[in-house]
């Protein structure tokens, strides 16, 4: 399955929104669709998500985003590489719910 060209791009645009709400509803969809994603749509999700979690500076949004980004690693088409930039994380600062998600992906690819 893939979700197409047309929806990744919708996905990454509304990843690099100005709008919390955006970001947020992207982080949702890539829930709802984590079982649509070819191979290339995860690894690029996942390196979009990857980024957006390291320059979010909202705490949902960031929560949203390292959920969504957890439950993509469930396809087992994310690679360590696709998510090498989640290191540049600040794992003090993260709330308790992020650091679970963190401690999670850095067990998994790390």
């Amino acid at each position: 399955m893939a979700i197409g060209n047309k929806n990744l791009l919708g996905i990454a645009g509304d990843l690099s929104s100005s709008s919390p709400k955006a970001r947020e509803g992207a982080s949702e969809r890539i829930c709802d669709w984590v079982h649509s994603f070819d191979r290339r749509e995860v690894r690029t999700v996942a390196t979009l998500l990857s980024s957006a979690v390291v320059t979010e500076e909202d705490r949902d949004c960031r929560e949203s985003e390292l959920n969504a980004l957890s439950e993509l690693t469930a396809s087992g088409l994310v690679e360590a590489e696709d998510v090498v930039t989640l290191r540049e994380l600040r794992r003090d600062l993260l709330t308790e719910p992020d650091a679970e998600h963190y401690d999670y992906l850095a067990s998994e690819y790390f």
